[in-house]
């Protein structure tokens, strides 16, 4: 037990460490962008459309990979079938090269559903023609998002964590490097959706910047793997057993990121696109996730192959075990850290990045909108973690129900706190929506383990 506790807690400062160096260079990578850019119409527009790649790959593959993928890889490699390991790895990235050329084809559509509700004082057209120049740049990174998360799905059942938690801040490297160069290629400071328009050097700056430090992301999963010494084989097979496993198990995942991507498209929407309120509920949600990311991801990342574990071995002493001492940990870690953003959060947002052309007004916004978010940092933290434990029994059904119902608040909450209080009422939101739905939750899995143990019995 000692060995095992240390080999843990090595994880998990593996994990902790290069998760703190990936969310400190995201942060100096929004830093750079806002000195660069500003809190205007380019960034909102921006900010969309660096969403786009996130919302269809979370929406079309991301919740079947990350739901299923680690408790399918773990029991597989644990019996050495590593046919069935190929064979999944195969149908995804099959899978993965349609989705992008699909949504590479539809980028028009698809920023236009997170824009709908344009701010009044912008040329709606010009805001739109900008940001389907940036999304189809953008949206290459579908492809390589999965790869990612393919490769760390395997690392992590293999109980391999240093590759997955290092290789993002390859990508925030890359991104602030090109950010760099921006002043150089754009006539004028800060740029302008115009300028995204008609120089074609700054669409390539701002749109494949990013998109290179995905791939660089991917190449390093891929070698880590490699390393692993872990030796996939190409096996397309849509009838192969393993494959009909993750789709069986794939519908209520796909449900689950669908209601997700539903409550965001009306929040960016309720900020008005445009009016810079997304940028600043962007960013603050980075500061949000700064301590959710290293304190938080860490505990969850260690835990998940573990509790998938006790439940093959059908050991309910040791899932209860470890599912609450991973909750105690969530909650003692996640709570301090909520307080300090809510009573620090403008400081904090202005030491950081109220420089260049983020101004102080855009300062007091996302401080605002980072104080409503900040209230819900625990709930939030435990919300997940507890979903966890519901894949680990192989059911993403239960999920699904919770996050709808997760959803239904949020967008109730925004809608009625947006109109007094803008992106404090969506950050509050967020925050009520993730603390009642964290509780019910806990119980709804509480009561299952105990029916699966009574059924066992």
């Amino acid at each position: 037990m000692p060995t095992a506790r240390s080999g843990l807690l090595r994880a998990n400062l593996t994990v902790a460490s290069g998760t703190a160096l990936s969310r400190l260079t995201g942060l100096a990578r929004i830093i750079v962008f806002g000195i660069v850019v500003g809190q205007t119409a380019l960034a909102d527009a921006y900010d969309i459309a660096n969403n786009a790649p996130n919302v269809v790959y979370e929406l079309l593959l991301g919740g079947i990979l990350t739901a299923t993928l680690v408790p399918l890889f773990t029991r597989h490699l644990q019996t050495g079938d590593d046919d069935s390991v190929s064979a999944i790895t195969s149908f995804a990235v099959v899978a993965l090269g349609v989705i992008t050329a699909l949504a590479i084809a539809l980028a028009p559509l698809i920023f236009k559903v997170f824009s709908l509700n344009p701010a009044s004082d912008i040329d709606a057209d010009l805001f739109s023609q900008a940001g389907t120049i940036l999304t189809r740049l953008l949206l290459l990174q579908v492809f390589f998002y999965g790869v990612t998360s393919i490769c760390t799905s395997i690392l992590h059942a293999r109980k391999k964590f240093f590759a997955a938690a290092w290789t993002p801040v390859l990508a925030n490297i890359v991104t602030i490097a090109s950010l760099l160069f921006v002043n150089r290629v754009s006539s004028v400071d800060p740029p302008t959706l115009s300028e995204v328009v008609d120089n074609t050097s700054l669409q390539w700056l701002l749109g494949m910047g990013s998109t290179s430090g995905i791939i660089v992301m991917a190449v390093g999963m891929l070698l880590a793997l490699r390393n692993s010494g872990t030796r996939l084989k190409w096996n397309f097979d849509l009838s192969h057993s393993a494959v009909k496993d993750l789709l069986k198990l794939s519908g209520w995942a796909v449900g689950y990121i669908a209601a997700n991507q539903v409550a965001l498209v009306v929040i960016k929407n309720l900020a008005n696109p445009g009016s810079g309120d997304v940028d600043a509920y962007s960013k603050a949600y980075t500061f949000f996730s700064l301590p959710h990311g290293l304190l938080a991801v860490s505990i969850a990342t260690t835990f998940v192959p573990e509790l998938a574990r006790a439940v093959a071995q059908n050991n309910k002493q040791e899932f209860d075990r470890r599912f609450y001492s991973g909750i105690r940990l969530t909650a003692l870690a996640t709570i301090p850290a909520s307080l300090v953003l809510a009573i620090f959060a403008k400081p904090i947002v202005a030491l950081l990045l109220q420089y260049g052309n983020f101004d102080e007004s855009a300062t007091t916004n996302t401080a605002r909108a980072l104080v409503g978010l900040s209230i819900g940092l625990s709930g939030f933290s435990i919300y997940l973690f507890v979903l966890r434990g519901f894949y680990s029994h192989g059911d993403t059904r239960t999920p699904f129900f919770i996050n709808v119902f997760e959803n239904v608040l949020n967008i109730v909450f925004a809608i009625l706190l947006v109109n007094k209080y803008d992106v404090l009422g969506l950050g509050l939101a967020f925050s009520f929506a993730y603390l009642t739905s964290s509780a019910v939750a806990l119980v709804v899995l509480r009561r299952k383990t105990f029916a699966v143990a009574a059924n066992a019995g």
